[in-house]
């Protein structure tokens, strides 16, 4: 998305006309309809104050798109050597291991507990 349309969009949401929108800025609305328009664009030392006004973001104003961390989490219990393996197959595509809680067990017993796991995805 260009500036015009995300700037024109903020607007809408906030229902304002482009004379509201011009005073609060401190610009005439024929600025605001060239910026809606993408005749111009706001100068640099006016986008924070924009970003500011509307709740955002000079990225997003801009149409930059920020990366994504998106955290995944599983929990398994483990208590056999079944479970075991399956978490040794996620931790060799790639995850790790968030958090370990076992119960002390008696020699040659298998450890119980439960294991989290996450990975993060870009």
């Amino acid at each position: 998305m260009k500036f015009a349309e995300i700037f024109k969009s903020l607007r809408k949401d906030k229902e304002l006309t482009q004379e509201q929108l011009a005073e609060v800025l401190g610009v005439s609305p024929q600025i605001v309809s060239r910026w809606e328009n993408g005749v111009s664009q706001p100068s640099l030392e006016l986008l924070p104050t924009i970003a500011s006004y509307f709740e955002t973001s000079v990225d997003t104003l801009l149409g930059i798109a920020t990366p994504v961390k998106k955290q995944k989490v599983l929990c398994f219990q483990f208590r056999d050597e079944k479970s075991q393996n399956t978490i040794n197959e996620y931790l060799e595509s790639g995850w790790t291991i968030k958090e370990l809680q076992t119960h002390h067990l008696d020699d040659g017993q298998h450890p119980e507990g439960v294991v989290v796991i996450e990975k993060i995805v870009r």
